[in-house]
């Protein structure tokens, strides 16, 4: 057992690539992970990872093990997760990363709900916008829209949304309402500018039959979408919005939207866990609510749904 557990150890800092990393998720010191991965090599006389002050790398050697041991670790710690969840309650801190405009429309009215049916779970909720280093964050759950970068995590597609271009009606009653997209050029257009790239998101529309982008001076340009939101529902202008956003919005009859041929590619939403950490029962307890409920939401529904 005492070499089962050295052996867990060596594949935990193996998959981290780092020996504190791998510490803080096994809750000891850098240096008893260091003692434990150094007493494996003096028994099994072979140096198993390269190590300079800044980071570490599998030998040969220690890579060859790796890829014996990684199976059967997992299926060992998985057996005995198992057997200690059978009776027990969802317990501790989960860290749930989310990125800002999902986290204020949609995730942080959900966690309430959640709180109150696992009461002994406590959500750690990190708002970033780019998909985190989730070894380096600790990261238990996250939920991603748009791309999503393949091999490091488990990821199952939630839903869909689209783009829509809205108007404020405070806004149309005043400029009137645009019918044609050369009559968009006479109104005040709110942008949005990628915080990353610099770049300002297209506004694409089917023209005769065909796609075309329409670059449009803006009267207002902001790179942080919530701002953007909120300067389209307070009337600054015409702007494409988020349909999770905008929709309840538009029930509320608080926004228009604009139907002139203006067309979204539509935009993935994901929910993932680290590929190569094993679920302990209160990540997945948040992963499965998280995902019906995101599934279901009302504000998720199909574009057919959010028009009538």
């Amino acid at each position: 057992m005492d070499h089962l557990h050295k052996f867990s150890t060596f594949v935990r800092a193996a998959r981290a690539g780092n020996f504190s990393v791998a510490a803080r998720q096994l809750g000891v010191s850098p240096q008893a992970v260091s003692n434990q991965v150094s007493q494996i090599e003096k028994w099994l006389d072979v140096r198993l990872f390269n190590r300079t002050t800044r980071k570490i790398s599998l030998t040969e050697e220690g890579a060859a093990l790796f890829e014996c041991c990684k199976a059967g670790i997992d299926s060992i710690e998985e057996g005995i997760r198992a057997l200690r969840e059978r009776n027990q309650e969802a317990v501790g801190t989960v860290r749930l990363t989310v990125p800002y405009g999902l986290s204020q429309a949609l995730v942080v009215p959900l966690l309430p709900s959640l709180l109150e049916q696992y009461p002994r779970i406590a959500v750690e909720l990190l708002i970033q916008n780019e998909m985190p280093d989730i070894v380096e964050h600790s990261i238990d759950v996250g939920i991603l829209g748009g791309a999503l970068p393949m091999g490091s995590v488990v990821a199952r597609k939630v839903t869909s949304f689209d783009m829509l271009l809205c108007a404020a009606p405070s806004y149309l009653k005043k400029h009137g309402t645009p019918r044609t997209m050369e009559d968009l050029k006479k109104h005040r257009c709110v942008n949005l500018r990628d915080p990353i790239t610099g770049k300002i998101y297209p506004w694409t529309f089917r023209h005769r039959g065909r796609l075309m982008t329409l670059g449009l001076p803006a009267s207002l340009t902001v790179n942080d979408t919530e701002t953007h939101r909120r300067a389209v529902l307070n009337g600054a202008g015409i702007g494409q919005l988020a349909s999770f956003f905008a929709a309840p919005h538009l029930r509320t009859n608080r926004l228009k939207q604009l139907l002139i041929g203006y067309v979204s590619a539509p935009i993935d939403i994901y929910l993932y866990v680290p590929r190569r950490d094993q679920m302990p029962r209160k990540n997945r307890l948040l992963a499965d609510f998280l995902f019906e409920e995101l599934r279901n939401h009302p504000d998720l529904q199909p574009l057919s749904v959010l028009r009538k």
